[in-house]
């Protein structure tokens, strides 16, 4: 087995480790549900090939997060942990190549202009970095200490700092209570697809797909399901199924990259600031066709059923029996469906596009799912070379 790669790259054995990780995977799906009660779904893998999504084997991480260790007044690194180490093992960084290029210039520009400037540099732990393909660059800096105005006059200095080494960069401040930000937070990202780009505000602090390469292939991945569930009922004149709905939709990356193929599209997400966020991509990409809510997927199941009534519905002027849903998206947390209730509110769409970032979790959800319905497509997206993990992508069609 390859060693996990923490802070390096291997470009020569990119290939190695991403063969070894869909390897490991795809069997363990395959040994999953070979144990289920139903071997519908075994049968299914059998019959299909994976497709593989590779990422680039270098610089191809749009966001990371350091500790910052201070060695004196004048010099500082960049640190991570050893995982599962007790005590924690640190690990110092000058540089970190899974990054972008802007970010790692980022890195450098602050190591040198940073220790003249006590005030920003007093009680700073951690220093994260969100960036686009661009090349914008938002650093963001951790404080226990309470910022003053005097952190925001020397943050406009440090930032002129930065834009004199060719970063085009921003600032923002964290401690208790309390975010200054010195430009922007956040960055727009832009991700071609098979029907053109879209546009994404992508904000500091909170999810953003990690990897550009692999956030195309995983939305191209979601578009050809989406086609091809329509053309179909196109061709069965099922004008019934002509609605999308998706479950924690974020910031919006699927819906805006869906919403054009549907009639009507309806999305949920339960945090304040994705959905504030997917409201901005919705209008960056001209789209007026989604209607987005803040519910739960219990809230969902209970507006759908007619259980309760929810103002945040009725405020938006949202009422779901007008929507003829034939397509639902899901992409839940790592942790999966969780319980019987989401599985048995899953099971009842005719196709499911489901994007997971949990294989083992992917794997426990897929045997309750593949007695009622077909895995159709199966593919894997590399987001995070050089690790184990891997993001995967399931067609589920009613059998």
């Amino acid at each position: 087995m390859l060693p996990v790669l923490l802070t390096t790259t291997d470009k020569d054995n990119y290939q190695a480790y991403l063969d070894e990780k869909i390897t490991r995977v795809f069997n363990m799906l395959k040994e999953t549900l070979k144990d289920s009660d139903s071997p519908l779904g075994y049968q299914d893998l059998l019959a299909i090939e994976p497709q593989v999504h590779a990422s680039i084997p270098e610089h191809y991480r749009m966001r990371a997060e350091f500790s910052v260790f201070h060695h004196n007044q004048d010099s500082f690194d960049y640190a991570m942990y050893e995982p599962n180490s007790k005590p924690r093992k640190v690990i110092l960084l000058k540089d970190f190549p899974g990054c972008t290029v802007a970010i790692n210039q980022a890195m450098a520009a602050l190591r040198e202009h940073l220790p003249k400037y006590q005030v920003i540099k007093r009680k700073l732990f951690g220093a994260d970095f969100l960036s686009n393909t661009q090349g914008d660059v938002v650093i963001s800096l951790n404080y226990h200490k309470k910022l003053t105005e005097e952190w925001e006059s020397e943050a406009q200095q440090l930032r002129n700092d930065l834009t004199n080494c060719g970063l085009n960069c921003s600032l923002v401040a964290h401690a208790k209570k309390q975010v200054l930000v010195v430009g922007n937070d956040y960055v727009i990202e832009t991700i071609p697809t098979t029907r053109g780009d879209i546009k994404l505000k992508q904000v500091e602090g909170t999810f953003s797909q990690p990897n550009a390469t692999a956030c195309s292939a995983m939305l191209n991945f979601a578009i050809a399901c989406a086609q091809e569930g329509l053309d179909k009922a196109k061709a069965q004149s099922l004008d019934h199924q002509k609605d999308l709905i998706e479950l924690y939709c974020g910031s919006g990356t699927f819906t805006v990259a869906l919403a054009p193929l549907f009639n009507k599209v309806f999305a949920t997400e339960v945090a304040r600031v994705p959905t504030n966020t997917a409201f901005f991509n919705m209008e960056l990409n001209n789209i007026n066709n989604i209607k987005l809510a803040r519910l739960s997927a219990l809230e969902v199941t209970e507006a759908l059923n007619h259980v309760r009534s929810f103002r945040r519905l009725e405020e938006k002027e949202i009422n779901l029996d007008d929507y003829n849903f034939g397509t639902l998206l899901i992409d839940p947390p790592r942790a999966g469906l969780q319980d019987e209730a989401a599985l048995k509110f899953t099971a009842q769409y005719d196709r499911v596009i489901y994007i997971s970032c949990g294989p083992e979790s992917l794997a426990s959800d897929l045997k309750y799912l593949s007695k009622t319905h077909k895995i159709e497509r199966l593919a894997f997206f590399d987001q995070f070379p050089y690790t184990n993990h891997l993001e995967s992508g399931v067609l589920l069609v009613r059998r």
